[in-house]
């Protein structure tokens, strides 16, 4: 009998401490090792931000509304498959990092397989080299890293001070157009009205301001129009840009694929620079494509298509 009793206290420790053990590996498992198979990430901010990203066919889609960044959702894909425990939070941090979680953490669900990996990002060590989090529904938060990686990983999350922003992880793009693709073309200039122009391109056409054919260099009007490949924006700005006080500088309308895109390029006054007015290291344009929200565009990734007709003659 005495023996029946220590047997049954024996198995109840074992199964006790099998499941302890097994519920302190399972709190230690932040990497998705079957990147491909994840469908969505979702990550919530304690301000009330919340950025789905869904897989699409062959892309990425922010809040159902915009491509994603394909450098960055591959950062982050790849930070989810490559974390791993650095350490344990030692007793004497315990209560600050929990502390820190609970108020500054950023939420990441990442579906996969039918099945939800969640967990909470948090700040980083004090050598930056390590970043707290906490497993869902879990008691003792640790210490994630990537092996061979020198930074903290919240920026890969598309974190930026315990905050998410929507343009984090926006694509850029403003024109990803194939030079074959395009129809017709106008660029003008709204400083000197004689370097406006038109091309059109089947057949191949170059008219200047005056509506009159100008002989052209086969090879730069096509070396112009590759350039619409792949033209980014540097930052979007929103709807609450007034541009009143700002100059139309160009208007470029492109007609391609049955569809015709505006882009207006205007000034980038004084006042609406760094906050000291000191001049920027960059210069900048405000743009709007279709007349939609505001973007910044750098002048040197702009500057090879808000060209002179001179640019194009024979």
């Amino acid at each position: 009998m005495i023996k029946k009793i220590i047997i049954i206290v024996l198995s109840t420790i074992f199964i006790s401490c099998s499941n302890s053990y097994i519920s302190k590996e399972n709190e230690k498992k932040f990497s998705v090792n079957e990147v491909e198979e994840i469908d969505k990430i979702f990550l919530s901010d304690r301000n009330g931000n919340n950025i789905t990203l869904s897989k699409k066919e062959n892309y990425w889609q922010v809040n159902e509304k915009y491509r994603v960044r394909p450098d960055a959702i591959k950062t982050l894909l790849s930070t989810v498959q490559q974390i791993s425990v650095q350490s344990p939070v030692s007793e004497s941090s315990y209560n600050n990092v929990i502390k820190q979680l609970a108020t500054t953490g950023v939420k990441v669900e990442i579906y996969y397989n039918n099945s939800v990996k969640t967990y909470t990002v948090g700040g980083s060590t004090n050598n930056h080299l390590g970043t707290y989090m906490l497993m869902d529904n879990a008691e003792y938060p640790y210490i994630l890293h990537i092996l061979g990686f020198n930074g903290f990983l919240a920026p890969r999350y598309g974190i930026q001070g315990y905050k998410l922003n929507i343009n984090n992880w926006r694509d850029n793009k403003v024109f990803k157009i194939n030079s074959e693709e395009i129809k017709k073309l106008s660029l003008y200039d709204y400083n000197k009205n004689k370097n406006s122009f038109t091309i059109n391109c089947q057949p191949i056409s170059l008219i200047n301001n005056e509506s009159i054919k100008i002989k052209y260099n086969i090879n730069e009007v096509i070396k112009y129009l590759n350039h619409f490949s792949d033209l980014g924006c540097e930052d979007f700005k929103g709807y609450d840009i007034d541009l009143t006080s700002e100059k139309l500088l160009y208007k470029l309308i492109i007609n391609y694929n049955n569809k015709e895109d505006v882009l207006k390029a205007y000034t980038f006054s004084k006042k609406n620079m760094n906050s000291n007015n000191s001049k920027p290291n960059v210069e900048r344009m405000y743009a709007t494509l279709n007349d939609g929200e505001v973007m910044l565009i750098q002048n040197y990734v702009f500057n090879k298509v808000f060209i002179s007709i001179d640019e194009l003659k024979e």
